[in-house]
């Protein structure tokens, strides 16, 4: 079997698989805590083993050329939500939470807010392309909230969890730099240098090997962050169920947001999946500034909200896109008839 065939299951059933790594840690973090305490000295490898090959492949000169009507609106569109709508609903979020969970790990919540406030998915435009959206439109998003959110995290998240843990203002900028501009640069860098000596035949060439250092560093976070709070987590497991089912319902909450924005603007259906995937929240990011600022607890938000809300939601949407499809080609037919 090729390797590419065995990433794309991996891809393919990788909620199932996180779901397994994130049973099996917990189980295993009961009896060998310290062993997966140790184990943490690696995470900063892992998270950039994470973010490499989204940064490798980021098109930056995109977002800022090739001028349009449609793409205007979706930018401001974009702009109002992640600086109002997306921070407030992140606080009613946090509000939630905490009333549901009273004695919740302030770090957990912690993690679920910066998720809140993260860009775009970086697999949002792989989605869009599946329903026939402008996936040209969601890569502009993922650039253009990338950095917007270098200024939305810190602001953001400082503001709406003074209320339950301090924020360490210092400290999360300086992972925004570690975490973010540095695999940003070397990232842009790698993908320079291989164009310039290689060739784009090469740079996309690396795709299959990149993935799999992408996944190794997603299944070596899962497994070191539910392997040290496995103590915690075995004596409450309400707080990854309460957890999961919050972030289901909030992430509903945005879909609709951004699809019924997408209807009142007169978007053609083609944009509007652009623009309700661009509701859609970068776990990889969140995970990275999560644990840098406020310790593996925080991951355990992001995972809750990545793999077990996102990713099944992101599947979901695109079954719901085909039947809208489906409506609207028999209602143009219906109307041709009269």
């Amino acid at each position: 079997m090729k390797i590419e065939t065995i990433v794309k299951k991996i891809q393919k059933n990788l909620i199932w698989i996180t779901l397994v790594l994130v049973v099996l840690s917990i189980i295993l973090g009961r009896y060998y805590h310290n062993t997966f305490v140790s184990l943490k000295a690696i995470l900063p490898l892992a998270l950039f083993l994470m973010l490499y090959k989204p940064m490798v492949y980021l098109k930056i000169g995109e977002a800022f050329t090739k001028k349009s009507d449609i793409k205007t609106k979706y930018l401001i569109v974009l702009t109002i939500f992640y600086v109002i709508i997306f921070p407030l609903s992140a606080y009613l979020l946090m509000k939630v939470v905490v009333a549901v969970m009273p004695n919740i790990n302030p770090n957990l919540v912690a993690g679920l807010v910066i998720l809140a406030l993260s860009p775009i998915a970086s697999s949002a435009p792989a989605f869009v392309g599946m329903c026939g959206g402008k996936v040209q439109l969601t890569l502009i998003g993922v650039i253009y909230t990338f950095f917007l959110s270098l200024l939305v995290i810190p602001l953001g998240s400082s503001l709406i969890l003074s209320q339950v843990v301090k924020v360490p203002v210092w400290a999360l900028l300086k992972s925004l730099v570690i975490y973010i501009l540095i695999p940003l640069i070397i990232g842009q860098l790698t993908k320079y240098f291989v164009l310039k000596y290689k060739g784009k035949e090469a740079l996309e060439s690396l795709k299959t090997p990149l993935e799999i250092l992408s996944l190794l560093g997603l299944f070596t976070m899962v497994i070191i962050v539910f392997g040290i709070n496995g103590i915690m987590i075995a004596k409450e497991p309400q707080t990854i169920l309460y957890g999961a089912l919050i972030t289901n319902i909030y992430f509903l909450f945005r879909w609709g947001i951004a699809y019924l924005t997408g209807n009142l603007l007169k978007f053609p259906l083609e944009q509007n999946i652009a623009l309700t995937y661009s509701a859609t929240y970068n776990m990889t990011i969140s995970t990275a500034i999560g644990i840098a600022t406020f310790g593996p607890m925080a991951a355990i938000g992001t995972v809750i909200g990545g793999p077990f809300a996102a990713m099944i939601q992101m599947i979901l949407l695109v079954k719901f896109f085909e039947m809208v499809r489906k409506n609207q080609k028999e209602l143009s037919e219906y109307e041709g008839n009269l």
